[in-house]
């Protein structure tokens, strides 16, 4: 069976995701659907050396201490113990299993860059969209949108396809997009925004501030609450089965607090002043061709529905205040 049918059953039987099974659901996004089966993760246990007996170290890598970035490490550097616990397949079938998947896996031979490229994201489940090549009967290629849920694990009908054509659809955002750094030029309302935006970045950093400090003293309370747990168990005041159930509440706390405080902090590094703003936004303005920095200096993010809706989500509050939904209903339809 290919990796994709044996998803298909995995799903039809309702086995648990392996993220449900080891317990780490509270790290999906809110906005993302819960997903089934699909072939990467198919793909992932049937490579894993682990079921062989074998301890796998230093498979990740961090770029430094001040990034949260993780690098993947060449399956060649990594550090492998064999015979270190009891294996539950034996090598020879594991080696057989790694030919088919080699056989069947294809290289692809063009990687297509384009400007909307991990900016743009499906509205109903969250993921990146991605494009597929359409050769016409003319020869032209024309490239259309896809969501990756979709396209992933169709079988599932976790979403929608999203089809729509690339170059429609980035024509329309680079005009909504200019049509709002004009209005913000516009002196009358810059001077307007101005005076405002700077007072609700100041306040806006203050409650960021705030809200990291409490989170902070509450993540502080809970590792001397673990402390403290662990010496009533050395002292006997507390039995190892109470223990383990208190520290795993304790630490999953732990694990939520830290990932808040994580995403506040990547917040307050986005707040800057007016200037800077007013500087992007003109020099937005002034270029015949956008180029893929200068639209990721400006724009967080895009999201596109299902019925062909587009949202756009500035970088800057400024952009964003008084701002009505950009639903463009009328020039969206015409996208197909």
């Amino acid at each position: 069976m290919t990796p994709s049918d044996i998803a298909v059953k995995l799903s039809a039987r309702k086995i648990p995701l392996p993220s449900e099974v080891v317990g780490n659901v509270h790290t999906r996004n809110q906005s993302e659907i819960k997903r089934g089966w699909n072939r990467n993760t198919v793909v992932k246990i049937l490579k894993n050396e682990t079921y062989l007996g074998y301890v796998r170290n230093g498979t990740l890598r961090k770029v430094s201490y001040k990034s949260k970035k993780i690098l993947l490490v060449p399956h060649e550097d990594w550090v492998i113990k064999k015979g270190m616990h009891e294996p539950i397949i034996d090598e020879e079938t594991f080696k057989i299993v790694q030919e088919q998947i080699k056989s069947r896996t294809g290289v692809r031979k063009k990687k297509y860059d384009w400007l909307l490229k991990g900016i743009i994201q499906c509205k109903e489940c969250g993921k990146k969209l991605s494009v597929l090549p359409a050769k016409q009967k003319s020869g032209k290629i024309i490239f259309y949108l896809r969501c990756n849920t979709y396209a992933t694990a169709t079988h599932l009908k976790l979403c929608t396809s999203h089809n729509n054509n690339l170059e429609k659809v980035t024509n329309i955002i680079l005009e909504t997009i200019k049509e709002r750094c004009k209005n913000f030029l516009e002196e009358s309302k810059y001077i307007n925004i101005a005076s405002t935006t700077k007072n609700n970045l100041l306040c806006r950093k203050n409650m960021l501030k705030n809200e990291i400090l409490s989170l902070e003293k509450r993540l502080n309370d809970i590792n001397n609450k673990i402390d403290k747990l662990y010496d009533d168990k050395c002292s006997g005041l507390l039995n190892e089965e109470d223990f383990f159930r208190i520290y795993q509440r304790s630490n999953e706390q732990k694990m939520i607090l830290t990932q808040k405080i994580n995403d506040l902090k990547e917040d307050e590094e986005k707040e800057t002043d007016g200037i800077d703003i007013y500087k992007i936004v003109a020099n937005f303005v002034k270029q015949k061709e956008i180029t893929r920095e200068m639209l990721v200096s400006l724009v967080d993010k895009i999201e596109l529905s299902e019925d062909k809706e587009i949202t756009i989500y500035y970088k800057f509050n400024a952009l964003n205040m008084n701002m009505v939904k950009n639903d463009n209903k009328e020039n969206i339809d015409k996208v197909c």
